[in-house]
């Protein structure tokens, strides 16, 4: 889930981003530069937000395995699916353009 976060395929945010930048770009060209500037340095945030929130602040590079429960992986399934049908199915979302 935090990979889709970072507009990484498949993910709903990689088919925002790319319909968001298509139409601002035809607005004006100049702001393409910005808006790739935008793009990476929210990429970079996210990265740093999964290291920080998986590995702590000092990493101890110590192997641990934490045995989830089924209703996490439940949680997470029920979170992932959907998500990936919206990206699959995209052209339910974009009748509008």
């Amino acid at each position: 889930l935090c990979s889709s976060n970072m507009a990484a395929p498949p993910s709903l945010n990689l088919l925002s981003e790319i319909v968001l930048i298509n139409s601002l770009i035809s607005f004006n060209w100049m702001s393409m530069i910005f808006l790739s500037l935008s793009s990476f340095f929210s990429c970079v945030y996210s990265l740093f937000l999964y290291s920080y929130s998986q590995h702590g602040e000092f990493y101890s590079s110590k192997f641990s395995f934490y045995q989830g429960e089924h209703r996490e992986y439940l949680l997470l399934l029920l979170h992932w699916f959907p998500l990936n049908i919206l990206v699959l199915k995209g052209e339910y979302l974009m009748l509008w353009i």
